[in-house]
């Protein structure tokens, strides 16, 4: 009996340190996202939920005082205009898509539609939209 309680304990042990190393490891990194991120961080065009048939025919970096935007040119599917794709994306006037686990910080969407095509700004710093 004395030998299954050591067990026992030993592997609860194991439990909490294993535990206690992975919040650790997050925290940390959670903590290096929060202190080294610069202002040319900025959101991958992959984490703006686009419909099919959409099509990225543009992507460059734009950069100012106070932080750098993803500026993503796109081309709507067939039979959607650029204010459409907008309105679907929940774009217009301003899109947040919340982070996840590996990266919590909030995606910031801007759209702005042309003739042909609409025209995303994307970023990590911009404020909450007060209409």
């Amino acid at each position: 009996m004395a030998d299954s309680t050591a067990t026992r304990r030993t592997i609860a042990w194991a439990v909490a340190a294993l535990t206690a190393g992975v919040l650790l490891v997050y925290l940390l990194w959670i903590g290096w996202l929060s202190t080294m991120a610069t202002e040319g961080d900025v959101p991958p065009v992959s984490s703006i939920p686009l419909p099919a048939g959409s099509e990225v025919i543009g992507e460059e970096l734009s950069c100012s005082s106070g932080g750098c935007t993803a500026v993503i040119e796109v081309l709507p599917p067939d039979g959607m205009s650029p204010a459409e794709l907008a309105a679907a994306l929940g774009a217009a006037p301003r899109l947040e898509i919340p982070g996840n686990l590996l990266d919590p910080r909030t995606i910031n969407v801007r759209a702005s539609a042309g003739e042909e095509t609409l025209t995303l700004l994307a970023d990590y710093f911009s404020h909450q939209y007060t209409p």
